[in-house]
């Protein structure tokens, strides 16, 4: 049954990626496999099973996620050859990382689609629970896709030879689907316990919500009044879930979907089919003998001297960067010592690297290391945020400072004494330390392009562009980023603006 559900679900995304009318030919073929699918309970759990595959997939989460966004947000460094005009915040609709992360988040809609369509008048005992997942993860890609490119197009039924073509919407429209979904979905998923256990409870729907309802506060041109929708959202999150003992503990491969674990992405060493890149794209070359690791995407010089000047001595530091120096093998097979940033300036070893995404039993291929798409540390960082916003600082700090207490502790149970908690703090004060925190805290899990860019083009030009192009370390192979109000958004593939009949080059978004 599992290849059949498989088989539909692809044929969807072919479908809407290549947008092949070819494959449409088969479409009585298709409603058979459909009506196959959606009939028991146990194979509805695998068309969902199909949805997560799909969402936490090479095209998606599982590589060009990383290989487009983490450059273009301005505070990683990518040496990767296709991204060079990401590196220097130069993105062309024609990047081949932006074209497949676009055809892959419209692929995961269009799943979530199929489920969506098959299970809203179903009989079945899960259906609730299928639909509360397939509205969560549209909710998500829609709000990532409207952060990402501002107004989409708006697909909400499975592809079809009609709707193949759909005009860009407006960002105020595609925010309604989010809303609408992540309101559906909360209303749909169950609570903690009482489903699969790697799977998103309905808390995850309300932090979404919360995210939104920020993003819509704090924006340019945004409306204040959303910071108490967030806090009404995220506080409901508070308490159901429990930050792991220490930072460390956080990133063991053998310590994943913990108490603080919201939404994981969840891979495995099984199928022979590469579906993450995260060991190949983070870890520098050598780490592991034999096996092709390639480091391209670093953060950027002035990140790593944010944290260590910050915070030095902060345990997290040793968990999240490879930094001065690491064990390497040669090509020989030998162990040999490899000077790092901030040892080595110049070259692409005058980076620091990402430290947090490890697998020992990684094959070249697959790896089993999941990853975070939300955890319980940034709802805290979220919840002292709005409170900062509506009520000022004084009932901020124990939220931050629960994260902050849990990053001074060691693995072996003793107290580092940074990062020291927070007081005595005007609100504009807490507002820049708590963005930059979440750099800190959450370094690598995705969060920064958004991050940079959600207070609006000032914040970014403050923040990222004039705080890198003054940084006194830029080295020879550093870019000085531009003073541009596009970096605020990423381009429309070349590939859609060609092949969809819909749109034009008039609906490309401003300076591309």
């Amino acid at each position: 049954m599992k290849k059949i559900v498989f088989q539909i679900l692809l044929l969807g995304v072919v479908i809407f990626t290549q947008s092949c009318e070819d494959y449409l030919t088969e479409e009585p073929i298709t409603d058979f496999y459909t009506e196959q699918i959606f009939s028991t309970e146990d194979a509805v759990e695998s068309a969902v099973t199909g949805m997560y595959i799909q969402f936490a997939g090479y095209e998606y989460h599982g590589a060009n996620w990383h290989n487009i966004m983490m450059p273009m947000s301005g505070k990683f460094y990518s040496t990767q050859n296709a991204n060079v005009d990401a590196t220097s915040l130069n993105c062309t609709p024609s990047n081949i990382n932006l074209t497949r992360l676009w055809q892959g988040m419209y692929a995961t809609i269009n799943t979530c689609n199929v489920v969506i369509d098959n299970m809203q008048d179903s009989p079945l005992s899960n259906r609730d629970t299928a639909l509360g997942q397939a509205y969560l993860l549209r909710g998500i890609t829609y709000f990532d896709l409207v952060r990402l490119f501002g107004g989409v197009p708006i697909k909400t039924s499975p592809a079809t030879a009609d709707n193949l073509h759909t005009p860009r919407a407006s960002k105020e429209e595609v925010y309604e689907v989010v809303i609408s979904d992540l309101t559906l979905a909360k209303g749909l998923l169950p609570d903690i316990g009482q489903y699969n256990a790697s799977r998103p409870a309905k808390y995850v729907a309300n932090a979404y919500l919360a995210k939104v309802y920020m993003q819509l506060a704090g924006q340019d041109g945004g409306n204040p009044a959303y910071w108490q929708n967030a806090y009404d959202e995220a506080i409901q999150v508070y308490g159901q879930y429990a930050l792991v003992s220490n930072y460390e503990a956080l990133f063991d491969i053998d310590n994943e979907n913990t108490s603080e674990a919201m939404f994981e992405l969840q891979y495995t060493l099984e199928g022979g089919r590469r579906s993450s890149d995260l060991i190949r794209l983070y870890n520098p070359n050598g780490i592991f003998q034999n096996l092709n690791t390639f480091g391209r995407i670093r953060p950027n010089k002035e990140v790593f001297d944010q944290h260590a000047n910050q915070y030095p001595g902060d345990p997290r530091l040793e968990t999240t960067f490879y930094y001065g120096s690491y064990m390497r093998y040669n090509n020989q097979g030998v162990l040999v010592n490899q000077n790092i940033y901030p040892t080595t300036v110049n070259g692409n070893n005058g980076f620091a690297a990402i430290k947090k995404f490890t697998d020992p039993s990684y094959n070249g291929t697959t790896t089993k290391r999941n990853y975070f798409k939300l955890r319980y540390a940034d709802v805290l960082l979220m919840l002292a945020e709005i409170e900062n916003e509506l009520n000022g600082p004084g009932n901020a700090y124990s939220y931050v400072n629960e994260v902050l207490a849990r990053a001074r502790t060691m693995a072996d149970g003793t107290q580092a004494a940074e990062p020291a908690d927070w007081s005595a703090m005007s609100q504009e004060e807490f507002r820049h330390r708590i963005m930059r925190e979440r750099q800190y805290e959450l370094l690598g899990e995705g969060h920064v392009w958004f991050d940079t860019r959600r207070r609006g083009y000032e914040w970014f030009l403050d923040e990222v562009i004039e705080t890198h192009n003054n940084f006194p370390n830029l080295g020879n192979v550093d870019v000085i980023y531009p003073i541009s109000i596009k970096n605020m958004l990423m381009p429309i593939p070349s590939t859609e603006t060609n092949s969809n009949q819909a749109i034009s080059d008039a609906d490309q978004n401003p300076g591309y």
